[in-house]
């Protein structure tokens, strides 16, 4: 259960390093963000797990058990790697606000949503494809995902506007770093 719940907090830090850049980087332009637009910006993230979480609980009753452990590292491992050498977040939230009101409306949130969740999709399916899947542990990663997605966003906001100046740290390798981290843990 221990190992689970790493996992779980490993892969929510991973998915919600994008919303904290993202949020910070309008943060640091002083564009507010809603608590509707919070709200959706990590719904739209956490509907993305959830799906890649169930397809790769499903897909690992199609594959033989030997199998699902290396596989998940794989993707896991390959995305963290992708992780590591895309740009960074903040230029996706740079195009957010596309009215330029200072306010992140909920139809820019959704849509920045969705630009932020594609790497749920893989990741999801990646630790989702484990020899034993426990119901409760999609249920979990769902709540803990959702937790630290608002959180990130917060935070990242707040420290955005508490500085408002730009740090050059590309904070989406750290993202790359702790999913290459949960594709070694699936083999212990």
């Amino acid at each position: 259960m221990k190992d689970t719940i790493i996992e779980i907090l490993f892969l929510s830090a991973a998915i919600s390093v994008d919303a904290f850049t993202a949020s910070f980087a309008y943060g640091c332009r002083r564009i507010k963000i809603p608590a509707f637009s919070v709200i959706i910006l990590n719904a739209v993230s956490v509907l993305f797990l959830s799906a890649a979480l169930l397809a790769g609980t499903f897909l690992s009753s199609l594959i033989p058990a030997g199998l699902t452990a290396q596989i998940s590292f794989l993707i896991l491992f390959v995305l963290g790697l992708v992780k590591l050498f895309e740009p960074p977040a903040d230029a996706q939230a740079e195009n957010g606000d596309k009215n330029h009101d200072n306010l992140l409306s909920a139809s820019e949130a959704f849509y920045l949503g969705l630009a932020l969740s594609l790497d749920s999709l893989a990741a999801g399916i990646g630790a989702g494809i484990t020899p034993i899947q426990r119901p409760y542990y999609i249920l979990l990663t769902v709540c803990i995902a959702m937790l630290t997605g608002i959180l990130a966003i917060v935070l990242g906001c707040f420290l955005g506007k508490m500085l408002s100046a730009r740090l050059n740290g590309n904070f989406c390798r750290l993202s790359g770093l702790i999913l290459i981290a949960l594709a070694f843990m699936k083999f212990f």
